[in-house]
């Protein structure tokens, strides 16, 4: 998913993206407009919500979804480098990481692979370089099963990443050496609920979507005083 204080984005597998906005849900750009959003499973969105880029499971293709007078245009910017074959183990969630917040000092995204391998990976913008490839550390690993999304702290630049089976989060800092975890917490569903997509929509308010069925779970921020 991705989310600003006026909509949210929520990925639909084979039907494209979603928009609610003022109460209101609507297909926002539809699979029709292009295959990679058929096989969603990304969603990012810049600072200002003025880019929205959507990554494809399977093949691994980011797109740019542009919202125009009529409809929006889809432009592909390459495919990221599966760390892994497995199916349905592809790609699982995309952020976008500001350059004051990025390991390489460039606006990029940050792509996480769900498992067999779990990966957390940064690609330059506009051309997807790959610049790095981390592994969880072990303290992460233990407590997530898998990575179902991810996203970034728009104040401190921590990474958030989102687990399905073991439904928590786990805050963890980013740099040039790799992932250092911060902190857990649990995502408390109902048993039918699966944690599948977070996004900051404003500093100090965190979502999670849910689907089986689909809820929306608010979370407050907040942050140690420096």
């Amino acid at each position: 998913m991705a989310a600003t204080p006026d909509w949210m984005l929520v990925a639909a597998d084979d039907e494209g993206i979603y928009r609610l906005q003022k109460g209101r849900l609507r297909l926002w750009a539809s699979a029709q407009e292009h295959d990679a959003l058929a096989d969603l499973e990304g969603l990012a969105t810049d600072t200002h919500g003025a880019a929205v880029w959507a990554l494809a499971e399977e093949t691994g293709e980011v797109v740019r979804v542009s919202a125009q007078r009529r409809g929006v245009t889809v432009k592909s910017l390459g495919r990221l480098p599966r760390p892994g074959d497995t199916r349905n183990k592809g790609f699982e969630g995309l952020a976008y990481l500001p350059r004051e917040h990025s390991p390489n000092g460039r606006a990029s995204l940050v792509a996480v692979h769900e498992d067999k391998p779990r990966r957390v990976g940064v690609f330059v913008l506009p051309d997807l370089s790959e610049t790095h490839a981390f592994k969880l550390p072990d303290t992460v690993k233990d407590a997530l099963s898998d990575l179902a999304d991810v996203t970034v702290d728009p104040v401190t630049g921590a990474v958030l990443l989102l687990s399905e089976e073991s439904r928590r989060i786990a805050v963890c800092t980013l740099d040039a050496d790799g992932l250092a975890l911060i902190s857990l917490t649990d995502v408390r569903v109902q048993d039918e609920e699966r944690p599948e997509g977070l996004d900051f929509v404003t500093p100090s308010r965190l979502v999670v979507v849910t689907e089986g069925p689909a809820t929306i779970i608010d979370f407050r921020v907040t942050r140690p005083r420096r």
